[in-house]
Formats: structure tokens, sequence, C-alpha cells
């Protein structure tokens, strides 16, 4: 099974995927493809570089799911929870392993910018006009690979994450309870 993550910069993809992976997941994160392959050209791993470097690769094999299918070989365990779905392409080829499942993760812009403050994440924007326009364009698509409220459309869960990780975690775990017994009827 793969539990699939998408959502706004900073709405808390990280810490559901930590919470699913303290459950035996096996975690895999879709930029550290892109950092890997980044390293091998001499590239600077932020977080602009990275989001060029997905389009290229994407336009070049012309496959909107070709980091998908990168993912997918690295997974070793019986469950997975891969963390940064960016494009409808990716899902689609999650969903072709027949037992893939889509969380989709929002909270409000002003919050998520505040969570990216506390997590000093090297490439973070710095101040929060910066991080609106960052996420402005994220999430209509207007960058190669980055498509994220379309994404969101094609989530089979969704979780409003505005209110902290003890409430989080048990949102987390009732749809990890939902896809349970979806998977035994």
């Amino acid at each position: 099974m793969i539990i699939a993550l998408t959502g706004t910069i900073g709405s808390g993809k990280g810490e559901v995927a930590k919470y699913v992976e303290q459950k035996g997941f096996q975690y895999l994160v879709y930029s550290d493809v892109l950092r890997e392959i980044a390293k091998q050209k001499g590239i600077e791993p932020t977080r602009q570089n990275l989001h060029k470097l997905g389009g290229a690769i994407k336009e070049k094999v012309h496959d909107p799911g070709y980091l998908s299918k990168q993912l997918l070989k690295k997974i070793t365990k019986e469950h997975a929870v891969v963390d940064g779905v960016r494009n409808v392409g990716e899902i689609e080829e999650l969903k072709k392993s027949g037992d893939a499942y889509i969380i989709g993760i929002t909270a409000p812009q002003r919050l998520r910018f505040l969570r990216l403050r506390k997590r000093k994440r090297e490439g973070d924007p710095l101040t929060f006009p910066e991080f609106k326009r960052i996420d402005n364009i994220e999430n209509r698509g207007r960058t190669k690979g980055q498509e994220i409220n379309a994404c969101l459309k094609h989530a089979d869960y969704m979780i409003a994450n505005n209110k902290g990780v003890r409430e989080l975690h048990q949102k987390v775990d009732e749809i990890l309870r939902s896809i349970a017994q979806k998977r035994q009827a």
C-alpha cells in the first residue's frame, strides 16, 4: 500500500509522513530523487533549482509520471508513504499500482508561512510576500511540474491542518482506518 501526500508548501506533509513512518511505513520524498540527480549534475539543491530540474527532466523524457516511477523502484517495504506529489501525472502513475491512496493537506497561507519560519529549511522564503508569490505560482500550475491545486482535486482524502499536531495525527489515524476498511472489503 502506498500513501501519497500532496499539498501546499508548509501544510504539514512532512509531519504526516513522519507520523505514518512511525507506523512502519517506508518514507520516501519526491525531492530526494531530484536532489540525487542535482548532486550528480553539480547543481545546488535549492527549491528553485529542484523545481527547474524536475520540469526539465519531465519535459525531456515526455513523462509527467517519471518521478513516481523512480520512487516506486525505491519501495522495499509492503507499505510506503511518499511525500511531495506535485502533478497529476505523478498521481496517475502511483494509482497504476492498484493500492495507492492520495491525501491532500492544506492550511491557511499565513499559518503555513509561520511554520516555514520555524522549520528554517534551506531555500524557504524569508518574507511573507516572497512566500505568497512562490505559493501562488506552485498552487496554480504556472511552473512546469507544479500543479498543487489540480493534485488536491485528485486526492482521495483531505486534511485541513489548521490546528495542532495532536489533531493532525487524529485525522491521519481516521484516514488510515478508513483505508484499512476499504482494503478489507
